[in-house]
């Protein structure tokens, strides 16, 4: 399969503290990797390292080619990410959002669609809407513009049930599609997949797979 994400040697250090130190990460077209990290593990500085939104040090590559710079760059590559770090979308529609963000790739229509929350929504002011609706457009901005490598912060805190079910359904289609997904969350029930990975105090550690044969 295709090596669409690979994270080398990702560093940040805030305020002279290390807050990610992560030695690898990967994920193949069609992967939803999940990681599982409880509150402060480093979750949302981990979306925006990958992101580009915060300072990194090591190398982020996309399809085997290095990414860097800031988030609009990075996009252009095709990461894109829904990070929960407070941001509000500000001087803009609902539908202007998305059209800002899709860059040309045809789904804002199958955006609303999938996210009919948004499209009851869509002409009013993105400013005016609520917190969980602010959420869900970060997330429908990241889909629309049809990344290869998608990377959601804990996307689902705070959703109504039909809301967080969409994104679910969202994640999981968009692997199907030869993405690759990464799924940062605090609730394993949450998580839309058996996790892979778990992110404690900035460092990454793979999940143990058990290779016992079967009882006979």
């Amino acid at each position: 399969m295709t090596e669409r994400l690979r994270a080398a040697g990702l560093r940040v250090v805030i305020g002279g503290r290390v807050v990610i130190d992560v030695a690898d990460l990967r994920a193949e077209a069609g992967e939803l990797v999940v990681v599982l990290g409880g509150a402060g593990s480093g979750k949302t500085t981990l979306a925006r390292a990958l992101a580009g939104s915060v300072p990194a040090v090591g190398a982020v590559w996309v399809d085997g080619v290095v990414v860097v710079g800031p988030p609009s760059r990075r996009r252009r590559h095709g990461i894109a990410a829904a990070i929960r770090d407070g941001t509000r979308v500000v001087g803009c529609s609902v539908i202007e959002a998305l059209r800002l963000a899709a860059r040309g790739s045809g789904r804002v229509e199958e955006t609303l669609r999938r996210f009919p929350q948004l499209d009851a929504r869509r002409d009013v002011a993105a400013h005016a809407l609520s917190g969980g609706e602010q959420q869900l457009l970060q997330v429908a901005a990241a889909w629309s513009s049809a990344p290869k490598v998608l990377v959601l912060d804990s996307p689902t805190v705070g959703l109504a049930a039909d809301a967080a079910a969409s994104v679910v359904a969202c994640a999981r289609d968009e692997a199907a599609r030869g993405s690759a997904v990464i799924w940062l969350e605090q609730d394993r029930r949450a998580a839309p997949a058996e996790h892979r990975a778990t992110l404690s105090s900035g460092s990454l550690s793979e999940r143990a797979v058990s290779s016992a044969p079967a009882a006979e």
